[in-house]
């Protein structure tokens, strides 16, 4: 690969990551078309315009040169990649670990890929010390990055995920008014969204703004979450939370004393967590259709 192509696939890539179109990246700078042709790989640009898309995208110039001579994204994409993988199954001391063996890296100091390191500091730094004000402090810079009165990205999904991130943090720490808020900002931001790639960052937002509403006695409200995250679930053919979802949903009718529909919607999330072979939540909802058995008789 010679440097027109990798320098045009680094703008492609960091382009994507900031979800702006080539004709967003173009204004003041040339035409799409231009554009188009760097990120193909058929020119490289001057100088001048090298910098005018660094200075758009949130990066140094000299990143683009670096990386036309070291190229990193496979390296970048399996840190990232042994980063969520360590989050999904909880192993935190993991995460600091390569948090701190990778930070220093050229790579990591891009915005995007900077940002993605702060965001799992803030969690490590809950979840390991227990320091919710360094967390939460973590996740705010975070979101910050590359956010400016002058030069300011558009909301992208891993600004979505940061916002998540500390709305369950609100969650477990029993403020959940703060926590409803950020996942209502959160859910605004997506609206203005062309498009969202992964669904399940919405359906983890309705699963979490519904738990925080059911903690806050608004059970009503919380149903309607729980019924959005579940169309979503099934329009989308996804299993990914529908069971949780479900459970949730009974939980509010339950409170409302709406048995009926709360039967209903665990009797679907015991299906689903037989399914997914979920013990815990599976054990959870016999022992909630045991509890309504027994009032119903």
């Amino acid at each position: 690969m010679n440097r027109a192509d990798i320098i045009g696939k680094q703008i492609k890539y960091l382009r994507n990551q900031a979800q702006i179109t080539q004709s967003q990246l173009a204004e003041g700078i040339g035409t799409q078309a231009q554009i188009s042709k760097i990120e193909s790989g058929e020119v490289i640009p001057l100088c001048t315009t090298l910098y005018e898309i660094a200075h758009k995208l949130g990066v140094d110039v000299n990143y683009f040169f670096n990386q036309a001579y070291f190229p990193r994204f496979d390296y970048v994409k399996e840190i990232i990649f042994q980063i969520r993988k360590a989050i999904r199954e909880r192993n935190y001391e993991e995460v600091e670990h390569i948090i701190k063996a990778e930070e220093g890296h050229i790579a990591f100091k891009i915005p995007i890929n900077h940002q993605f390191m702060l965001w799992h500091m803030g969690v490590v730094e809950y979840y390991i010390r227990k320091d919710v004000n360094k967390s939460l402090d973590l996740l705010e810079s975070a979101f910050m990055v590359g956010k400016s009165k002058s030069n300011s990205l558009p909301i992208s999904i891993q600004d979505i995920e940061i916002l998540n991130s500390q709305a369950i943090i609100y969650n477990e720490i029993s403020d959940f008014a703060h926590s409803v808020k950020i996942y209502k900002n959160a859910l605004n931001y997506l609206k203005n969204m062309p498009e969202i790639p992964d669904k399940r960052v919405v359906i983890r937002l309705y699963y979490g703004i519904a738990k925080s509403l059911f903690k806050s006695n608004l059970f009503k409200e919380s149903i309607i979450y729980c019924d959005k995250g579940i169309k979503l679930c099934l329009n989308e053919e996804l299993l990914y939370l529908l069971g949780e979802l479900h459970y949730e949903a009974g939980q509010n009718h339950q409170a409302l004393n709406n048995h009926i529909q709360a039967l209903d919607h665990y009797s679907r999330a015991k299906e689903t967590f037989h399914i997914s072979e979920n013990k815990n939540f599976l054990d959870a909802t016999e022992r909630k259709l045991s509890q309504l058995s027994k009032q119903n008789h």
